[in-house]
């Protein structure tokens, strides 16, 4: 499904996880929420509810609540609107949960073409199909397209990396709503600096995207989160980015290995940009 912050109607069901909802609790008043649930094959989260609601109805002059509506947040941030069905006169659908909207997290970073946002379990098909693709993925990790398990656990642990109030965002473009790639800030767990990284998918290279995001980044880290240095590092023969780098103004330090792999290695520091930007 296409990226949207607004709410986008969906109306599918959903499979609470077993255990995490009280459907009894119906007869009682309100339904127990689930507190996790499947949605097109990937299981959710709930952090929190954000409100509810009323749907009334009517059978031979029985008023009924017809549906129980749910605003719900997910560990991953997407904003739901479930609703549990009750409906005497179709029993296929009695004690059925129901996804009505939903919609993405709001940008962390804003260009004038590009919206930089978390992933959520949602972006599963996108993220799958930009880190299977042999272009994208020639001079990144170890050069090899991931496995659809692979891609299942690196979208995971991109979600899971959130938790250190930084992380590699979804770039989105504003034009149409597509998943172009991904820019953000990670910890090198080698030395604990904070690097840089972009991917762009193949078809939207070429057009000035990886360096309007790289920017963005580079200025969040340095504005936003106070960070006095971050750096990236770039396969041998990948030209084009080591351009990104240097129009973001990075300067290039002895070469290193990383993984296994030679890397050329760069750096910013928060008091060269300034001084840039004061020349």
């Amino acid at each position: 499904m296409n990226d949207a912050t607004r709410p986008v109607f969906v109306s599918e069901r959903i499979t609470p996880a077993p255990g995490s909802a009280d459907v009894s609790a119906l007869s009682h008043g309100e339904p127990g929420v689930p507190r996790a649930f499947t949605w097109r094959g990937q299981r959710y989260e709930v952090l929190r509810q954000r409100g509810s609601s009323r749907d009334m109805g009517s059978d031979r002059g029985d008023v009924y609540v017809r549906r129980h509506y749910y605003g719900l947040e997910t560990t991953d941030q997407l904003l739901m609107t479930v609703y549990f069905e009750r409906n005497p006169s179709d029993r296929s659908k009695r004690k059925a949960w129901w996804l009505y909207t939903v919609a993405f997290p709001e940008p962390v970073i804003l260009t004038r073409r590009l919206r930089l946002r978390r992933w959520t379990y949602a972006d599963r098909t996108d993220f799958g199909a930009m880190v299977s693709d042999e272009k994208t993925m020639r001079y990144l990790h170890d050069g090899v397209p991931l496995s659809p398990a692979q891609a299942d656990d690196a979208l995971r642990e991109t979600i899971e990396h959130y938790a250190a109030g930084f992380g590699d965002w979804a770039i989105v473009s504003r034009a149409d709503g597509a998943i172009i790639g991904e820019s953000g800030l990670t910890r090198l767990p080698e030395t604990g600096e904070i690097e840089l990284g972009y991917m762009l998918r193949h078809p939207y290279w070429g057009v000035g995207y990886a360096s309007e995001a790289a920017h963005a980044v580079a200025q969040y880290a340095f504005e936003r989160l106070a960070l006095e240095r971050i750096v990236s590092m770039v396969r041998p023969g990948n030209n084009a980015s080591v351009h990104v780098l240097e129009k973001l103004g990075m300067r290039e330090l002895a070469p290193t290995t990383h993984r296994g792999h030679a890397m050329r290695k760069f750096e910013l520091r928060q008091a060269a940009r300034a001084r840039d930007a004061d020349a």
